[in-house]
């Protein structure tokens, strides 16, 4: 579009599933943390992301831009929620350090006044919002550079060790299912999963 200073993929889209302003406001998000670091799109997990959004408010949309942004992802287990309740990330990388993204409030402000959010708040879903109400506000986000949309903090001593992962599992001897062995618990001499330890401490009593 005319005027616009990035780009937002359009899988990143597909991948969310409607057009809205705060996952591409993520998406730029982690796209500025990894300018700011000095590194690529994390095709593994040597980089991490520690989110200060929540599951009791809207626009965790924001989560979804970040992880296509960052490649770090719930199911690569680099991406967690600190439910802080705020829209901000920190991006961590061994060796590189970890940088603190967070949209200007007055970017937040002007947002809120597209007619999108009277759509939303009248209680439309945001995919049966029409596509031109959208993308009204989510290319007033294109328009900005980095520097007028974010806030940003290098944080000098922040560090983090991921817990250690296995691909070994024990089948429980209840469900019969197999467990990765690290989430087995030991119940009466019996090898459980979770969900089978707490069924048989119910039934004990042993609350």
């Amino acid at each position: 579009m005319q005027g616009t200073k990035h780009e937002i993929p359009d899988w990143a889209f597909e991948f969310h599933g409607h057009r809205c302003p705060a996952m591409p406001l993520g998406y730029l998000a982690g796209k500025y943390a990894l300018k700011l670091l000095g590194i690529e799109k994390e095709k593994d997990t040597n980089t991490y992301v520690f989110s200060e959004t929540g599951d009791e408010h809207h626009q965790g949309c924001f989560d979804d831009g970040v992880q296509a942004a960052t490649g770090c992802t719930y199911g690569k287990g680099n991406y967690k929620r600190l439910h802080y309740g705020k829209m901000a990330i920190i991006v961590y990388k061994p060796g590189k350090g970890a940088v603190r993204i967070r949209p200007k409030p007055e970017i937040l402000n002007e947002c809120s006044k597209f007619e999108f959010s009277k759509y939303r708040k009248s209680g439309i879903p945001a995919s049966q919002v029409p596509r031109e109400v959208s993308d009204e506000v989510i290319n007033y986000i294109l328009s900005k550079d980095f520097e007028e949309l974010f806030y940003y903090e290098f944080l000098k001593d922040f560090t983090y060790s991921s817990p250690k992962k296995t691909m070994a599992r024990i089948v429980c001897d209840d469900c019969g299912e197999p467990t990765y062995e690290n989430y087995i618990k030991i119940f009466n001499g019996k090898r459980l999963c979770p969900r089978c330890y707490e069924i048989e401490r119910n039934k004990s009593g042993n609350l």
